[in-house]
């Protein structure tokens, strides 16, 4: 049996990254020729030409990594100088009826519409720029429900209809680590496929210890015909909502979105097993993670390979007068409070001065062995998750609850919403 193939292509020089690194978002022609060329470069190498997936008269869709609603310069979204030169080269260069981009947003300040994210981010424009004749937004679209095979976790889903109706998929994720999956990649963008409903056991349900699982099981129901990673600027850091960019210039693209997956991993400093969706997919055997086994063409991926740095997923102790309280809880809350408070932090509230005119505050999830409710007198209380109740101690949250000064509850298992939520919330107290 022949390995997998990822290509691994250098861009050239692009003059806007100065611009864009330095806040601005700046596209020239010039620049979207040269990803334009590593593309081409990018597809030759890994799968021969668009020929090769694409068959006359086929439709494709485009699927990028819209995130949430966010500008292009949080570097949490595609570039839309990818997104163009990638559409502008598929249709261009392959025999397609008809080219569409499409997805639909998780979360983050606004929770989750395709239409002011596409706009916000640059990406509707770009795609309409290279060509493409739709852009879809997928959360204007039906879905159909699905039950998936040999899942573990994610048994059934709801699919946005525009993702099974399309002849050929193209995934195109962002390069950038993530709070709760390590890495955000190709297997990680197929949250985008299904609802966003808050809270509710599709997109934001398994976000737990078994998030990895449920995206190797969301795989299930599609697999993609090409993964193309844009890798021109990645982020490092609190990601991916407060992540920091990293300039690489690289273009990376495979047939199979698991090695795909890996090699990009190990070229930002990762092993590949320690990325939970990758070594999920690889044992359910859905690819190849082992980078022995895997073919890398184009540039070597030690040769560009640089370490990021990594995500802090712990919000306990960040601020003196906001204490969590998270000691039998799940990644579900523990690292969405940690991203809602780094979300808090770059608003630009300075959070002393905010806890010094508004009061304390105590945020809690899971269930708590010594919590006393007397620590919650005179302090706003938000309540995370649904888990608590299940505990001895639930008791000592009701009775915390109705001596707090303000109490704010968040429901759901696991109530990934708070990523947005609890941030928006803490700057509302801020401006009230």
């Amino acid at each position: 049996m022949s390995k997998p193939k990822v290509s691994v292509v250098k861009c050239a020089p692009l003059d806007g990254n100065a611009t864009f690194l330095g806040g601005k978002f700046l596209r020239t022609d010039d620049d979207v020729a040269k990803i334009k060329i590593a593309v081409a470069q990018a597809v030759k190498l890994a799968i021969g030409s668009p020929d090769a997936i694409i068959k006359p008269g086929q439709t494709v869709l485009i699927k990028p990594n819209l995130a949430f609603q966010a500008p292009p310069e949080s570097f949490a979204v595609v570039d839309p100088r990818v997104i163009e030169a990638v559409v502008s080269y598929f249709k261009e260069n392959s025999q397609a009826s008809e080219i569409w981009v499409g997805d639909n947003p998780s979360l983050g300040m606004h929770v989750g519409r395709a239409k002011p994210a596409f706009a916000d981010s640059g990406m509707e424009e770009a795609a309409k720029r290279g060509g493409a004749d739709k852009v879809i937004y997928f959360d204007e679209n039906d879905v159909v429900e699905i039950n998936i095979p040999e899942a573990k976790v994610f048994k059934k889903a709801a699919v946005f209809k525009p993702f099974l109706d399309a002849d050929v998929v193209i995934n195109l994720p962002k390069m950038k680590v993530h709070l709760a999956g390590t890495v955000t990649l190709g297997l990680k963008n197929w949250n985008g496929i299904i609802p966003n409903v808050h809270p509710d056991a599709q997109q934001q349900g398994a976000h737990r210890i078994d998030l990895g699982q449920k995206f190797s099981d969301l795989f299930r129901v599609r697999e993609a015909d090409l993964t193309i990673v844009d890798a021109i600027i990645g982020m490092e850091g609190q990601g991916p909502h407060a992540g920091t960019p990293i300039e690489m210039n690289l273009i990376v693209a495979g047939a199979k979105t698991v090695s795909t997956d890996a090699v990009t991993a190990y070229i930002m400093g990762f092993e590949p097993i320690e990325i939970p969706a990758i070594r999920c997919a690889a044992a359910d055997k859905l690819g190849e993670m082992d980078l022995e086994k895997i073919e890398v063409v184009g540039e070597s991926a030690d040769a560009v390979r640089k370490f990021f740095k990594r995500p802090n997923d712990n919000p306990v102790g960040m601020y003196k007068g906001l204490t969590v309280y998270a000691q039998q809880t799940c990644p579900g809350c523990y690292v969405n409070v940690r991203g809602a408070l780094d979300s808090f932090k770059n608003s630009g509230i300075v959070m002393a001065d905010f806890l010094e005119k508004r009061g304390e505050v105590v945020v809690v999830s899971g269930g708590l062995p010594d919590f006393d409710p007397q620590f919650a007198v005179g302090k706003h209380l938000f309540v995370c998750g649904d888990c608590w109740e299940y505990f001895p101690t639930a008791d000592n949250i009701r009775q915390a609850a109705k001596i707090a000064k303000s109490v704010t509850y968040y429901p759901g298992c696991a109530p990934v919403y708070i990523f947005a939520q609890l941030n928006a919330d803490l700057q509302q107290l801020a401006k009230s």
